[in-house]
């Protein structure tokens, strides 16, 4: 088979392609196994803000708040199937101010866990375990703002070397005037330093009253992302440092939808890596009068932002918030409140893909939790080859465990035998495969680190994404054309056919 690539395709791309064969032309997909829901907390003990981490070991662990007259800040280990009684973390008598969606943030760093809370009169603090949450240090001052500010909505990320960066609002008593500011330690979280303004390099003064924010940290860069508020235009955002958060330098709207509201949304945005030094920001914006999640990527380097797209809701009433996202190079999950699923009220639905944010489009979203009552704030995370959430139903916290499986597989084993040879690699034009094996195979073309958006035809027919299925060796027969795992045509031809890369 003689692929013939369109020049600016394939222009200086070293392609890839991979067949693999098996005993029928069933096509597999690689999905998240998720785990039956297991209970961390009973609604007893709250279930505001709820966070997640894994340790170097692999254990799970979980702080969350318990919001009203008397809050609490409570924290659980997952111990073999089951969390253990929840502990209240002592705030060394500093009441913390908590709230369904936000209030307190957790990072990790080896076995020493950093939870970071708030209080409005007193400001930002850090709570901190250095034996992997079996004991918590007093609380340490973060910042202190002074009299007629306030600073809310915490988050936190740990450097390389495990010292904490801190990204809070910090605004007037009045709800008004509002700028990120990031304040970073020096030594592992015993004190810090005086804070810088994160989003001083995007447009306009001031960021939205009551978003939190979500950071990313690599080396000496820092980047933050926000929902910036420039005469309400609240438009997301992610700004830069590369002297550890001593300065932002750079900054870049990656948000197209240009929502303009005289609120404040709630909903913050999160900042996942990605590879081939890539960043995914995911957002909630109201531009189209509904709800609705979308994604950018954006060079960490250059700050240039790629390419924008939704996360289409599964019904199209039903709103969209609160996106979480985990991964790790191309694997990567984005998981999302959405309503108008009738009785069962709020859900959470995800959308996963291995080749990075173009393969979040290959498949529809999945609704995971189809349970009664609103499933709500989900934080998920990647660790170990499998996704770890937690998040809020009935008022309770519960907890999933997603390791990556093959679903759709035929029963055999599939042949490990060597059964195509690609005689041009890399290629910049035609690409010649020599087929060894007779049988059925996949086809699938992409660059080196991720999917062309492009999709092989003959030059007669339209053009697919997901594979095909060729003919055996030495015989004529059908070429079976798929989408979306779906038979979309068939077309007669032999091994050797011509075929083009069209976009």
């Amino acid at each position: 088979m003689k692929l013939n690539a369109n020049s600016h395709l394939l222009k200086n791309v070293a392609t890839a392609m991979f067949l693999a064969m098996f005993t029928t032309p069933l096509f597999t997909q690689t999905d998240i196994a998720w785990s039956q829901p297991i209970p961390v907390a009973a609604s007893t003990f709250g279930a505001s803000s709820p966070k997640l981490a894994t340790l170097p070991n692999g254990e799970v662990v979980a702080v969350w708040g318990k919001s009203g007259t008397s809050p609490k800040i409570y924290f659980s280990r997952k111990a073999g199937d089951s969390f253990e009684a929840p502990v209240q973390l002592n705030t060394g008598g500093i009441p913390p101010d908590i709230y369904g969606f936000g209030g307190l943030d957790m990072a990790v760093s080896g076995n020493k866990i950093f939870v970071v809370f708030e209080n409005f009169d007193s400001g930002v603090h850090l709570l901190r375990s250095e034996d992997g949450g079996q004991t918590f240090l007093p609380p340490v001052s973060v910042f202190d703002p002074p009299t007629g500010d306030w600073t809310t909505l915490a988050s936190i990320a740990v450097d390389g070397v495990g010292n904490p960066i801190v990204s809070v609002i910090r605004e007037l008593a009045t709800e008004t005037e509002a700028r990120y500011i990031v304040v970073r330690s020096e030594d592992g979280g015993a004190s810090f330093l005086p804070p810088v303004v994160g989003s001083e390099p995007a447009d306009g003064e001031y960021v939205c009253e009551c978003c939190p924010s979500d950071m990313v940290v690599a080396g000496d860069s820092v980047w933050l992302v926000f929902r910036n508020n420039d005469n309400n235009l609240r438009d997301v955002w992610v700004s830069r440092s590369t002297d550890h958060a001593a300065t932002f330098e750079a900054a870049t709207d990656v948000d197209e939808t240009d929502w303009m509201v005289n609120a404040c949304p709630i909903s913050g945005p999160r900042l996942q890596r990605l590879a081939n030094d890539s960043l995914l920001a995911v957002w909630m914006s109201g531009a189209s009068g509904q709800g609705r999640i979308y994604g950018a990527t954006l060079h960490s380097g250059t700050m240039s932002k790629g390419w924008q797209f939704p996360l289409p809701a599964t019904n199209a009433t039903g709103l969209q918030s609160f996106p979480s996202t985990a991964g790790n190079g191309d694997t990567l999950c984005v998981i999302w409140e959405e309503t108008g699923f009738g009785g069962n009220g709020g859900e959470l639905v995800y959308k996963f893909s291995e080749t990075g944010a173009t393969g979040l489009m290959d498949y529809p979203p999945t609704n995971l939790t189809q349970a009664t009552g609103n499933q709500k704030y989900p934080d998920l995370r990647f660790a170990n080859g499998a996704f770890h959430l937690i998040y809020q139903t009935g008022g309770a916290l519960v907890y999933r465990r997603g390791p990556l499986a093959i679903i759709n597989s035929t029963s055999e084993t599939p042949t490990p035998s060597p059964f195509f040879e690609l005689l041009t690699n890399p290629a910049s034009g035609s690409v010649l495969i020599k087929m060894h094996t007779v049988g059925q195979a996949r086809l699938f073309v992409g660059k080196r680190h991720g999917a062309i958006r492009g999709a092989l035809a003959t030059q007669h027919s339209f053009c697919w994404r997901n594979g095909a299925v060729v003919p055996p060796l030495g015989h004529s027969g059908r070429i079976l054309f798929f989408e979306h795992g779906k038979k979309r045509c068939e077309l007669d031809g032999e091994i050797g056919d011509k075929m083009n890369l069209i976009p």
